[in-house]
């Protein structure tokens, strides 16, 4: 449960899709078409379908459920089978619920988004992308892009993104400990007003509260 609650945090960070175009000029070729085509999504609605394999190819679980993003830092993610957890975050907190040990875990969003290549597609600072490499395979129907961090640090060790016609397909994850966690987008509607409440959360009655805020400042002072 730790690892599925893991990768869905992890996902905080695709929520500021929406980052300005640059011309290609000291970054790479493959970091601008990219960038580039971030730059076009501003909202995204979509269902998705969650494999995860180990580092032998074994499938650990299966899953399936939807999500809304929203520039800047809003996501409602919530995945309804086979357990029911929805991680909502509004921009400056993340509540991750589990409904079947009905307990919230509270992050801080901006502790979230560090230390990992998914931290490419939330930021607009040169010198983060300068962390990171870009790679675009060639395919015929699939822009494929390839993220990896210049240093070994990272939990996410690599990000694959898959774009067809401007759209984002399926992006997948692979972790320090080989765990990889593919995700296949499906009736994606992009760019259009979400409702002003789709990312407001309250606790519900009967739900114990896990604050790991308190917790993720300490670590940032030490």
């Amino acid at each position: 449960m730790q690892k599925y609650a893991f990768v869905l945090i992890c996902l905080l960070s695709l929520v500021s899709l929406n980052m300005p175009a640059y011309a290609q000029s000291g970054p790479s070729a493959d970091k601008v078409k990219l960038r580039n085509l971030l730059s076009q999504i501003t909202t995204l609605q979509a269902q998705f379908i969650q494999q995860v394999d180990d580092v032998q190819g074994n499938r650990l679980q299966d899953s399936q459920g939807s999500l809304l993003m929203q520039h800047p830092n809003r996501i409602y993610w919530e995945v309804t089978t086979p357990d029911e957890t929805q991680l909502i975050a509004n921009g400056e907190q993340v509540y991750y619920v589990d409904n079947f040990v009905e307990q919230v875990s509270i992050y801080s969003q901006s502790a979230m988004v560090t230390n990992n290549p998914l931290m490419l597609l939330t930021s607009d600072d040169d010198a983060v992308w300068a962390q990171f490499t870009v790679s675009q395979l060639a395919t015929s129907s699939i822009q494929q892009f390839t993220v990896t961090p210049t240093t070994p640090q990272s939990q996410i060790v690599e990000l694959s993104l898959g774009f067809a016609q401007g759209q984002l397909q399926r992006f997948t994850l692979v972790d320090n400990q080989g765990q990889v966690s593919q995700f296949n987008l499906s009736n994606q509607v992009t760019n259009m007003p979400l409702p002003v409440n789709a990312f407001s959360f309250t606790v519900p009655a009967g739900f114990s509260i896990d604050d790991q805020t308190q917790t993720q400042s300490q670590l940032r002072t030490q």
